[in-house]
């Protein structure tokens, strides 16, 4: 029976493995055909049959496999989509960009996102993104891209990564420093602007003026047309040195100007007579214009301090400050938005005592005493703890949404540019170049023609056949009778004819016997710096008196390292040129050219101020040749204008005076600089007692050559001036009389030479 069984059982096992291979046939025969179920080992084969049966659901319903493998079979993926490639950006414009914003176009893959940057992107304006549309196309506009040239604008896809870039120049309209859209302004404006570029500003009325951004990008001007008083309108542009082309104009800025005064303050409290102890603060109070800025000042014997300040609300004002012991009279001023200061005030004679009075000693007994005591103790120490601390307005130039600079610390010797030394400042230089070129053709040299002609018409020389301008035509003999004439003048007159003066020039006979050369009083140089330094200030309006102190001193600081320069260059040159022993003399006639150049630069409106300073100078004590003296002076020009420049560079290591210290060294920096440079270019002249004229007789070339480099040096620290050839009018003036004076003196030499001797 087991044997039978087994029978059976391997029977059924054939009967059900020869039904699978008929019907796996029989479903595989519309696709591939596939070797018979009986081929092979049973182990071979059962994987290949179980994968299709996991795949299809032919296991479980085999009618209804056959139509659904056909479907699976014959419905492959149509095709990969296609690979994304790098966006690109169509041709960006090839000018100077001056409008916004600026569009960026181009393609991509559609469907993607296009990241489009320029320059850093570091703003949200430098920045933009854009869709691929299914047409393959991108675009968005840049609202304010960076300033420059060269700025490279990106365009990055989103899903992939790749990028694209180009290049294009901008440049944007300066920015107009404003508060809430109104600048209140007695005439100067400032702002920010690309570093190096040149700043015009234009007012509704035709008023301009332009300033070069610093390396910074700050720049400021003062309006060449006084505005008057009233409500005005100013837009401005710049030129960058990059491109010749102008920005587009600025959004208009409303500037408020106001040139009038404000009344004088009131002082109502205190009292006149009040007494106090030393040490306790003082209430002060009183009236003024809205807005306005009151000190309060307490003068005595030895001088004034500024008690306290306050900005007046509505109409009245107040504020806390202590005094030394003494009697004092106390006095304000205030000065409106405008800087318009007023008159003083009324004044309030307060004494304060040294000792302090009986009530201040009992608020000490209840403060050592228990509780029972505590109560009357808020009455009396009102006056220390909550006053005190309370005139922490010592800060008084921040009110009001002051600008970033304080009144009393901006003046025109703390603005001023450092030299730019690259490629894109080379068109500055190169106009500098040509104004010097002009100068010595229009002004030295039709100068030198006048005054030899002169001096010739007044020495009775009308006849002489032919005059030159670089004074050849002169015989050897006539040059060596001048030199020992003069030696006979120094060996009569000890120093004085020989001399060499504030611009180092020979000094006339008058000036030795006038005691130039020797000055009795031990006050009298000192006298004459603090009258120069007068005299210098006179070039630019200082407001603040604080301030006006301070730049007196900077400038006096000044004129004293330039003149010291002066002096220790001779001094040291003059033994090896042949020149002998120099001593230091006293020029006092060079305070009238000191005064002359402040003056007619106020007056021009040149800023910054052409100025000269040199009132000291040296005298031989031997008998020093034509060529002697004009080593010497050239040295001592050469000297000068090196201690101009270093002080120029100095001012680009300085930061932005935050105080009166770091405000003082800028002044000082910017009045070594124009003192330097300015007394170096005004001595050249070859004219007179000046030190040009000792370079001019004894070398001309030289001559030419320092003037060449002192002017070139000079204007481009003047650059603004320099930019008045944007402003029209100014340069014409100037222009018109650089050639009449040019014109003038060609005449006057024509007249001596070929109209005199014929009558």
């Amino acid at each position: 029976m087991l044997v039978g069984a087994l029978i059976v059982v391997g029977l059924a096992s054939a009967a059900i493995l020869g039904a699978v291979g008929v019907v796996a046939p029989a479903s595989a025969a519309t696709s591939t055909p596939s070797p018979s179920p009986s081929s092979g080992t049973p182990a071979q084969n059962s994987p290949q049959l179980s994968r299709p049966s996991q795949t299809s659901p032919s296991q479980t319903s085999p009618a209804d496999t056959t139509p659904s493998a056909a479907p699976s079979d014959t419905a492959p993926p149509t095709s990969p989509p296609p690979t994304p490639g790098p966006p690109t950006i169509d041709q960006l414009p090839s000018g100077l960009v001056t409008s916004f914003p600026l569009t960026v176009s181009g393609t991509g893959t559609p469907g993607d996102l296009i990241h489009v940057s320029a320059g850093a992107a570091s703003t949200a304006g430098a920045r933009c993104d854009a869709p691929v549309n299914a047409s393959g196309d991108w675009s968005c506009a840049l609202p304010t891209p960076p300033d420059g040239p060269g700025v490279v604008v990106r365009a990055e896809s989103r899903n992939n990564g790749l990028e694209a870039s180009d290049r294009v120049d901008v440049l944007s309209p300066p920015v107009i420093a404003a508060l809430n859209g109104t600048l209140v302004s007695g005439g100067g404006v400032h702002g920010t602007a690309y570093p190096g570029a040149t700043v015009t500003v234009r007012a509704e009325n035709g008023s301009t003026c332009s300033f070069p951004a610093d390396s910074t990008g700050t720049w400021g001007c003062v309006l060449s047309k006084p505005l008057p008083s009233g409500k005005h309108t100013i837009t401005a542009t710049q030129r960058a040195p990059f491109s010749s082309q102008s920005s587009g104009r600025s959004a208009p800025v409303a500037i408020t100007v106001d040139t009038t005064p404000p009344a004088a303050p009131r002082i109502g409290s205190p009292a006149p007579g009040t007494e106090t102890p030393v040490g306790r603060p003082l209430a002060f109070s009183g009236t003024g214009e809205d807005a306005a800025k009151v000190t309060v000042y307490g003068s005595d014997d030895n001088g004034s301090v500024v008690v306290c300040t306050a900005v007046v609300r509505g109409t009245a004002w107040s504020c806390t400050g202590t005094l030394g012991a003494g009697r004092f009279t106390v006095s304000a001023l205030q000065r409106d938005a405008a800087g318009n200061v007023s008159g003083g005030s009324n004044p309030v004679a307060i004494t304060v005592l040294t000792a302090a009075p009986s009530p201040s000693t009992s608020p000490e007994s209840p403060s050592t005493t228990p509780s029972p005591h505590t109560t009357p103790s808020p009455a009396v120490p009102v006056v220390p703890p909550g006053t005190t601390p309370s005139p922490t307005p010592f800060d008084p130039y921040s009110g009001n949404g002051a600008p970033t600079r304080p009144d009393w610390m901006g003046t025109p010797f703390t603005s001023a540019s450092a030299p730019v030394v690259s490629a894109a400042a080379f068109p500055g230089w190169l106009r500098s170049l040509l104004l010097a070129v002009a100068a010595l053709l229009l002004l030295a040299l039709p100068a030198r023609l006048l005054a030899v002609t002169v001096a010739r018409e007044r020495d009775g020389r009308a006849a002489r056949t032919r005059a030159s301008i670089f004074g050849r035509n002169r015989s050897r003999a006539e040059l060596r009778d001048a030199d020992a004439a003069g030696a006979s003048r120094v060996g009569a007159s000890g120093a004085g004819a020989s001399e060499v003066g504030a611009s180092g020039a020979s000094v006339a006979s008058a000036d030795a016997a006038s005691g130039a050369a020797a000055p009795r009083s031990p006050w009298l140089i000192p006298t004459a710096f603090v009258a120069a330094a007068a005299l210098v200030t006179l070039s630019s309006p200082v407001d603040d008196a604080g301030a006006y102190l301070r730049v007196i001193l900077a400038i006096a600081v000044a004129l004293a390292a330039v003149n010291a320069v002066w002096v220790a260059v001779a001094r040291w040159t003059s033994p090896h040129f042949g020149g002998g022993r120099a001593t230091m003399i006293f020029r006092p006639s060079m305070l009238i050219i000191v005064g002359v150049a402040a003056v007619a630069s106020r007056l021009i409106g040149l800023q910054p101020a052409l100025l000269f300073g040199l009132i000291l100078g040296v005298a031989f004590a031997g008998a020093a040749g034509r060529v002697a003296r004009g080593r010497v002076a050239a040295v001592q020009l050469a000297g000068v204008a090196v201690l101009g420049v270093i002080a120029w560079l100095t001012v680009g290591l300085l930061p932005e005076p935050t105080g009166v210290v770091s405000a003082f060294f800028r002044e000082l920096a910017n009045a070594v600089s124009l003192l330097g440079l300015g007394s170096a270019a005004i001595a050249l002249l070859p004219i007179g007692g000046l030190a040009g004229r000792q370079v001019f007789q004894w070398s001309r070339g030289i001559w030419v050559g320092l003037a060449l480099v002192v002017y070139t040096l000079l204007f481009a620290l003047l650059l603004p001036v320099a930019s008045l050839v944007e402003t029209g009018q100014s340069t014409l003036v100037i222009a018109i009389a650089a050639f009449a004076f040019a014109a003038l003196s060609v005449c006057v030499w024509l007249w001596e030479k070929y109209v005199e001797p014929s009558r």
